[in-house]
C-alpha cells in the first residue's frame, strides 16, 4: 500500500508536491496527452461487424462503456509504444501497471461532464477486506460524447496527479452509486495537462 506524499505537509504545500509528483513521473505530460488523444481518435475511427458500424455515428455508447474502451486503448498504446507498461489484468491491480516500479502504476477515471471526477460506489467504500487500494497516480479525462441528435464530440480536459484513498467520498445514501473528491482537493492534487476550448 502506497503512503501519501502529502502526510506531514500543510495544505499550502500540496500543489507544489503535486507538481513534483507529475514532474517525477516516467511519462512526460506530452506523453500522457498523446496517449489520451490517440485513444480518443482510435475510439471514433473504429467500426464494428460486417456492417462497419461506426462509434459516434451509428452506435452511441454510454459514458461508462466509453471509459472502459478508452482505458483499454490507452493500455494497448502504452504497451506498444513505451517499454515497461501494460494494462491491469486483475481486479486487485491498478488500471495501468508500470512493471519496473509499481509506485508509478495508475488509475484512469473518465467523465462525460466538463469538470466531473467520479469513481464508482466501491471507490468511496473502505473496508478491511477490500482487494484494491486506490492511493496513487490518476489520469482523469473529461469529454463530450456524440449523441443521435448532436454528433459533435470533443475532449474537454486531461488532468493528472495523485489521489489518496481517503480523498474519495461515497454518496450518503446506501444505494448511491458514485464517489467523488471535492473541488478543493482536485485543485491541489491534480494538474491540468490540457484544456480544450
Amino acid at each position: 500500500m502506497l503512503k501519501s506524499p502529502y502526510i506531514g505537509h500543510p495544505e499550502e504545500e500540496w500543489l507544489n508536491i503535486t507538481q513534483q509528483l507529475v514532474d517525477d513521473f516516467p511519462l512526460s505530460r506530452d506523453d500522457l496527452i498523446f496517449l489520451v488523444e490517440s485513444a480518443w481518435d482510435e475510439l471514433f475511427s473504429s467500426s464494428l461487424g460486417n456492417s462497419q458500424l461506426k462509434i459516434g455515428q451509428d452506435i452511441f455508447l454510454p459514458a461508462q462503456a466509453t471509459g472502459v474502451i478508452l482505458e483499454k486503448l490507452i493500455a494497448v498504446i502504452l504497451a506498444n509504444d513505451y517499454s515497461g507498461w501494460r494494462g491491469g489484468q486483475t481486479k486487485q491491480e491498478k488500471d495501468i501497471i508500470f512493471i519496473n516500479n509499481e509506485h508509478y502504476s495508475f488509475e484512469i477515471k473518465t467523465s462525460s461532464t466538463k469538470n466531473g471526477l467520479y469513481g464508482n460506489r466501491s471507490t468511496g467504500h473502505r473496508s478491511s477486506d477490500r482487494t484494491k487500494y486506490r492511493t496513487g497516480y490518476y489520469l482523469l479525462i473529461n469529454y463530450k460524447l456524440p449523441k443521435e441528435e448532436d454528433l459533435s464530440r470533443q475532449l474537454w480536459k486531461i488532468r493528472f496527479g495523485w489521489i489518496d484513498d481517503e480523498d474519495w467520498l461515497g454518496q450518503n445514501k446506501p444505494t448511491g452509486q458514485q464517489a467523488s473528491i471535492g473541488a478543493k482537493l482536485a485543485r491541489l492534487k491534480l494538474i491540468t495537462l490540457k484544456y480544450y476550448q
